[in-house]
Formats: structure tokens, sequence, C-alpha cells
């Protein structure tokens, strides 16, 4: 072989060296970023499971525990010492096997609720990812089994005390439960299991949970109430009678319905029930005649489409619901710990300021400054009521409950105040401190929780608003139909007041300001929360309440030409539920409806693993 043969001989291998070593090293890069790829990926899908986790755990202490809190209402005993499985009252805890039961029920109807609520559904908000759920409370969730190596052990009790005929004690139950949440990028999957307790402590619930609560459904003389396209209500909606629909009412909480045929007087039978509702033009249907659902009925006639929104749910088998007899709970109270007039009152007003050592007025931001709630009551010395003595009551959050002397000066009267007012009478006038302006002065302060109970009729004659509202605007209807639901940023905020009258009426009184604002949740046992002489009053503006309406009727607030829709007599009505007062937060010894409520959930995490697909 000659030189050049030789040459050649050595380029072509040197070429095929060379490819070689370019072949491989560009597989090598291949190879390495395929693995650069595949880490990106697990990384970013650990992230969204993660993330995915946190979703979950936002769920379980949010909208999970609206769905048992309604399955509660309907499983808990509302006559045993135990809220759920039973056992001897004389005993510690309740019995182990029966309750261990009762949370097996519980959980079953749990799940169903789960996974319609999280089943096919993706919680990732940016498009080619994903975040799914799944949330076990039994062993089969979405149509899956546990992940291997899982069980769930029974539910348990966990602490508090059984309760007798005049102790509503809180008791804490727990369910197991498995959170298995997936992130997901293209092919990549990856898991992060959450193994946990669910726990929730339950206790009696209070009438105060009600955005609105009616026993007759109707006006005191028998005209039908309906719902309309002005209806919007926030929070829960029940009437032992029934409802009447008209075009689209929308509910935002969960509606209840106890379908009584004829219920008593006295507030405490339902006589026979029948379940169903009105809507306008076509009469009194049953579930089972509701179409396309009992859920989501529709019914169009020549008066329009009348097809009510039940987004929190609606039933129209629930259970009656008995008002209270008499109001001695909150008069005992007010004896014991609270403030307590034998003579009904002139006046009653409730205003803070904030003071300096000296008791000088300042600047609620002034450093040292004091915050004193006031409580300034004119109280009836004879039956006529011509002759009254005005007292005057402060407290600091946590402090005494003190009365002003005759030199001015405060002395202890109670080391601390439980919140109750109660006056055996009426209260002729309940008010704020004035308004500022076109704007009212708050009457409670961030820390007052106080609630105002008389036996006879209670007016509000002034604005009655809370240092921090819950709630900055109320839900509306958008010009294409949808709903934005009310702005509640303040959900922390501790201020609440509670109005009860036992065999009275709650009344915007005749001297109260156009525009009236009310904070406060209104309840009457015997009669209604209504506008004084609502139909001979001028027309008044609007009434914007924050809380919930309790009463025997259903009260009015004022007239409208029925042709224009112009207001004609007294307020039109602006409703915001205060969303502090369905997670359990109630005014102090409110009533109770003698039924169960979750006041809470917590959530215990035992262990977390992941898993890589």
């Amino acid at each position: 072989m000659g030189r050049k043969g030789m040459a050649l001989m050595v380029v072509l291998t040197t070429l095929i060296l060379v490819s070689g070593i370019g072949t491989l090293l560009f597989l090598r890069t291949l190879n390495e970023m395929r693995h650069s790829q595949l880490d990106e990926k697990i990384v970013q899908t650990l992230m969204l499971a993660r993330a995915g986790a946190l979703v979950g755990g936002g769920f379980l202490s949010g909208p999970l525990r609206d769905q048992l809190d309604a399955l509660v209402q309907g499983q808990a005993s509302t006559t045993s010492c135990w809220a759920l499985g039973g056992g001897d009252c004389s005993a510690q805890e309740p019995d182990p096997i029966l309750t261990a039961q009762a949370l097996n029920n519980l959980a079953r109807a749990l799940q169903d609720r789960v996974d319609q609520l999280t089943c096919n559904q993706d919680f990732s908000p940016e498009a080619g990812l994903s975040i799914t759920l799944r949330v076990h409370f039994t062993d089969s969730a979405c149509g899956q089994t546990l992940p291997t190596g899982i069980q769930l052990p029974p539910g348990r009790f966990v602490e508090g005390a059984p309760r007798s005929a005049n102790q509503a004690a809180t008791q804490t139950y727990a369910l197991p439960f498995v959170l298995v949440a997936q992130g997901g990028a293209g092919i990549y999957r990856r898991n992060v299991v959450v193994q946990g307790e669910y726990r929730f402590t339950l206790g009696r619930s209070s009438f105060a949970r009600y955005a609105l609560f009616t026993h007759i459904h109707t006006l005191p003389n028998g005209t039908d109430i309906w719902f309309t396209d002005g209806t919007l209500f926030d929070g829960p909606v029940h009437t032992n009678t029934y409802f009447r629909f008209y075009r689209r009412p929308w509910f935002g909480g969960p509606v209840t319905s106890a379908g009584c045929t004829n219920p008593s007087q006295d507030g405490q039978a339902c006589g026979s029930q029948r379940a169903g509702a009105y809507f306008y033009g076509q009469g009194f249907l049953s579930p089972t005649q509701m179409q396309p659902s009992p859920s989501a009925p529709v019914v169009t006639n020549r008066y329009g489409t009348h097809a009510p929104t039940f987004a929190g749910g609606i039933d129209w088998q629930a259970s009656f619901i008995p008002l209270p007899q008499n109001a001695q709970d909150q008069k005992a109270a007010a004896q014991n710990g609270g403030l307590y007039f034998s003579q009904g009152v002139m006046s009653l007003k409730l205003s803070f300021q904030c003071e300096n050592a000296n008791g000088a007025k300042v600047a609620c931001d002034t450093p040292q400054a004091i915050k004193y709630q006031y409580i300034e009551a004119q109280i009836c010395q004879n039956r006529a009521c011509n002759r009254v003595q005005r007292e005057v009551y402060r407290y600091t959050e946590g402090g005494p409950l003190e009365k002003e002397q005759n030199n001015g000066r405060f002395q202890t009267v109670r080391p601390s105040f439980n919140g109750v007012i109660y006056v055996d009478g009426g209260v002729e006038s309940l008010e704020g401190p004035g308004r500022n302006g076109n704007q009212p002065t708050p009457a409670l302060a961030s820390f007052a929780q106080i609630t105002v109970a008389a036996s006879g009729t209670i007016r509000i004659q002034g604005d009655l608003t809370y240092e921090i509202p819950p709630c900055t605007s109320p839900s509306r209807r958008n010009p294409d139909g949808t709903i934005t639901p009310a702005n509640c940023p303040n959900s922390q905020a501790q201020n609440i007041l509670g109005i009860y009258s036992q065999d009275g009426d709650v009344l915007i009184g005749e001297n109260a300001p156009d525009n009236v604002q009310i904070h406060a949740t209104l309840m009457s046992s015997s009669g209604v929360v209504a506008v004084e002489n609502y139909n001979r009053t001028r027309a008044r503006g609007t009434a914007y309440l924050l809380g919930g309406i309790i009463e025997k009727y259903y009260g009015a607030f004022g007239t409208f030409n029925s042709t224009t829709g112009q207001q004609q007599t007294g307020y039109g009505r602006t409703f915001v539920y205060d969303p502090r007062l369905r997670r359990g937060l109630a005014p102090p010894f409110f009533p109770t409806t003698g039924k169960d409520q979750v006041l809470a959930v917590t959530l215990f995490a035992y262990g977390q693993r992941e898993q890589l697909y």
C-alpha cells in the first residue's frame, strides 16, 4: 500500500473515531438534557403537589366545614348527653364503639360531599399544569382506593363533657383522613400524601347563625311573601313552613324548609309536614314534581321563568326548629354577670371612646390610650315611664364593669362583664352615638360583644354600627345575571351585637334616620323584625343590615309601587349576612336552637410522603 493509501486509511480512521466520539458526545448531551428536563419536571410537579396539599388544607378548613356542619345538623342527637354515639351520661366520655359507629356513618356521608367538590376538578391556575385532589374519609375516594400501605383507623371522641338539662357543653370528635394531592406537567406526575385527623368541636347551634329564619313565612296578617329577583342571601335561610319563589332569587348559603302545614302559634309545634314550595303562577310543587331536579327547579309560565339558585344546597324536608319559649337564660345571665333592669328602659345608648390616664377623651391611636365601651341607660321609675333615672356603665377589654357615681368617678360593680343586658319590659329607644355628617359614628368597640335582650318590644331609633365591620359591601346582581358576593375582608373582627325580644317585636322606630345602618343579629320569638308603621311613614331610603334576622312572622319594611318599582313608604332593604355567624361566632347568650353546630375545625397532620410517577 502506498503513502497515499496509508494517508487515506489514517484519515478515514480518524473520521470514524471523531464521528464516534461526536456521536457519543451528542448522545451524552441528549441524555444530560433528558435528565435535566426530568429533574426540572420532578421539581415542578413536586412543587405543584405541595401546593395542592396546601389547597387541600384550605378546602378541609373552609368549604368542607360547611358540608360537615350541614350533616351534623341532621345526624347529631338533640336529646342525648353525647352529640355523637351515646353512652352513660355519668361517664367521662361516650361509648367508644357507639361513637365509632356514628362517626363511620358521618364519614360515609361526608365522603359523598367531598367527592362532589373535588373529583375531576383541576385546582391549578395555569394552563398546561394540573393540581388534583382526593380526600379519603373512607377507603374509596373519587373511585380510587387508599394509597398502598395506608389504612384509616376509626373515628374517635377527643374531649368534652356530657350535656345536662341546663348546660350545653362542647364536645370534640375526630375523623381520620388521607389527602392525596397530585401535581402534573405533561406526562410527569408527582403525589404528596398527607395523613391526619380532622377534628371538629360541636356545640349547641345559635339562632344567630341564620341570615333569615321564619317560623311562619307570611306577614302577621297572612299575606304571602315571595322571594324575587331582588332576593340575595349569602347565609343560611330557614322556614318552618314554605317558601314562595318568583323569577330568580339567589341563595349563597344552605336553604332549608320544614314544610309545616299547621305550625302552632307559640312556635313549639309543627303539625303535619309536606315537602315542597310555591312557584308563582304554578302553585305548590313537591320535590318529585320539580324539574329538572329538586336542587335546581325551573318553572316557566306566562309570568316568566321562576328558577331560584341554591348555591349552598336545598333541603325540602328539614327538621322543625322550635322558637325559644322564654328568655330565662338571658335574664339569668344578666343577673349573674351582666346588666339587669327590672323596669322598662326609655333609652339605651351604646358608644365607645378612648381616654388617657386622667380620664380625658383622646384619639384612640394616642400612646397609652384606654378604650372604653359605654352603656348609657334612661331607666323608667314607674309604669308610665314619666320619671327616669340615668345610669352610665363602661368597661375595657378584659376589664371590670364600672358604674358612674354622683361625683363623676367610676366604681367597679362587677369584676368582669359577660355582655348581656336584659330588660324586664321594653326598650323605647336603642341607638348608637349619632352621626358625623351623614356617616354613623360606630357604637361598638372592636372588642365589644353585647346582647340586648328584653321581654317587650325593642325600638331601634338610631344607627348601630361596629368599629370594625366584617363586611364592606353587599352582594349584587350584575347586568349579565351573575352574582358578586358580599365583600367581607375583616372576618377576624370580634365586635358583635345581638338584639332579642322574647314577647315583643324588634322595630326600626319612627325616629330612626334615613338610610339607617344596623350591624346586629335581630330576633323576635313572638313577633316580627320590621319597620314601625312601615305603610304609613314617608319613604326613608334603605335600611342597611349587617347580620341576620330571626322572627316568628316575616316583617315588612316598606311599600313600593308595583308598576314602577318606586318606593312609597318605609325603607328598602339591603341585607348583608355576617359570615362569622356561620362559623360559630354569636352574641353572648343568644338563644340556641337545640341542634348542634360545628364551632371549630382543626387539622392534625401525622405524616407526609411523596411519590413519583
